[in-house]
């Protein structure tokens, strides 16, 4: 990184690319990561967690774990200045999906700068993750990833990225609500899809944060509040999933009980996730499903 901004530079710059070989095993850890087969005799999980199972394959967002891999600690962007990844926040993901994930393939993970925004005393990295399969070329997924950098801005360019998250109509019940209970050892499953952060599971690392005990992976209740409306509104078919967006707007302690709540208005399914021990929301999205879906 340099020591000046450079918005020109830094917007357009991709990232060296990289691949990942996915593998049936792969599948099935991020399935039980965010919550499959909690019941051992769920057989509309096994799609999920059992390879001999017929309709086996991967849940959709497990596109997320794939992106992400290049290492903050050393990732250098021109015309950005340096700054600590300890000061990095998570604030939205927006999953694009075009063709599912295949067994046994090995995909290609072309990262690059989409937006760099300035929010004055910090600034707004936008980051897209473009995943096809390396055999066949073919597009699998978009990723669109909004960290927030607690490191002066100052810089000047506002941006042009936006993808508009919805509010729960005013007034209005949930059309379904779920009740999904997380398990206090589950950080240390879904680590093992990629994010080693210590902050999920060292409370030496979480207190430096600003957290007593570790807090669960923001991407992990992204997958289980996915993983809700699927089984509302296309369990026979995951792959009718095309769009899948949440914005974090708050911490999840792992054991909490989550409740997703989902309006849904025309195409869309509006989504928003809340602890029901301390009331809070931490996600609030939207998916878009095939017009083959019956909503």
């Amino acid at each position: 990184m340099s020591d000046q901004w450079d918005v020109s530079k830094a917007i357009g710059f991709k990232l060296e690319p990289y691949e990942v070989k996915v593998t049936n095993k792969d599948m099935i850890l991020y399935a039980l990561g965010i919550g499959f087969q909690k019941d051992s005799l769920n057989k509309d999980h096994y799609n999920y967690t059992y390879e001999n199972a017929a309709n086996f394959g991967a849940f959709p967002t497990m596109n997320v774990v794939l992106a992400h891999r290049g290492s903050f600690e050393t990732l250098s962007i021109p015309g950005v200045p340096a700054f600590n990844p300890m000061l990095l926040l998570h604030g939205e993901e927006h999953l694009q999906l075009f063709s599912p994930l295949e067994q046994d393939s090995t995909v290609v993970c072309q990262e690059e700068v989409l937006d760099v925004q300035d929010k004055k005393k910090a600034f707004v990295l936008v980051m897209q993750t473009t995943i096809t399969n390396k055999d066949t070329g073919e597009l699998v997924a978009k990723i669109q990833t909004q960290l927030f950098v607690r490191s002066p801005g100052g810089f000047g360019h506002k941006g042009t990225f936006r993808i508009g998250i919805p509010e729960p109509p005013k007034g209005v019940s949930p059309h379904t609500t779920s009740t999904v209970a997380t398990d206090k050892n589950q950080a240390f499953l879904y680590r093992l899809n990629g994010d080693m952060n210590p902050l999920h599971v060292d409370p030496q690392m979480s207190e430096i944060a600003g957290f007593k005990v570790p807090i669960l992976h923001g991407l992990c209740f992204f997958g289980i509040t996915a993983k809700a409306v699927s089984e509302k509104y296309h369990k026979e078919d995951p792959n009718l999933m095309k769009k899948f967006s949440g914005r974090f707007t708050g911490h999840v302690f792992p054991g909490e009980t989550l409740i997703v709540d989902t309006w849904k208005q025309g195409s869309q399914i509006v989504v928003q996730t809340r602890t029901q021990e301390r009331g809070k929301v931490v996600l609030k999205g939207f998916c878009e499903l095939s017009p083959q879906a019956k909503l």
